[in-house]
């Protein structure tokens, strides 16, 4: 209850906006109260964001090619990304968003495992592609992209291209 009010004020107002009193008010509790369930606001902050990668749990891609398959991944974590952007905003300078241990980063893995690479490639691939993936969505959430493809383009123009150029890098190292 903690986490998901956290998260409805960043949501709302961003991380910078997020304070224990705030957060208190919100659940309508005393703001000493919040500290017996987090240390402080670093903590917090990294609860909200562990909340909202674990909702990513669902994430399966099965059926179509290796290539179908890292969209549909690349589209999934960004769905997450803008659903959340001023947390990911946050998260993205400060905090790893992709976890070894998740499910994205196990998903990531096997899709580059049907894709042909070889093992040994597979987590390093797979780390240069969520750096790259999650560098793509940090400019989108906050406005570069859209300033360097012009404000006529969808940021999905920009998204899919850079997806497109990241599976056309994986099929050369197959």
């Amino acid at each position: 209850m903690i986490l998901r009010s956290a998260l409805r004020i960043i949501d709302a107002d961003g991380v910078q906006s997020l304070s224990m009193r705030k957060l208190a008010a919100d659940l309508g509790v005393n703001p000493m109260s919040i500290y017996h369930h987090v240390a402080n606001k670093a903590a917090l902050l990294d609860g909200v964001t562990r909340l909202v990668t674990d909702g990513a749990r669902h994430i399966e891609v099965s059926g179509g090619t290796w290539q179908e398959q890292l969209r549909q991944l690349a589209y999934e974590f960004r769905t997450l990304s803008l659903a959340h952007s001023n947390l990911i905003r946050h998260a993205f300078s400060v905090d790893d968003v992709i976890q070894r241990d998740g499910p994205m980063w196990r998903t990531l893995c096997a899709v580059l495992r049907g894709a042909g690479l070889p093992e040994p490639e597979v987590e390093r691939t797979g780390a240069v592609l969520a750096v790259l993936v999650g560098g793509l969505l940090h400019t989108e959430v906050n406005g570069t992209m859209r300033r360097l493809i012009g404000e006529g383009e969808a940021d999905d123009t920009g998204f899919s291209l850079a997806v497109d150029l990241l599976i056309d890098g994986v099929a050369a190292r197959v």
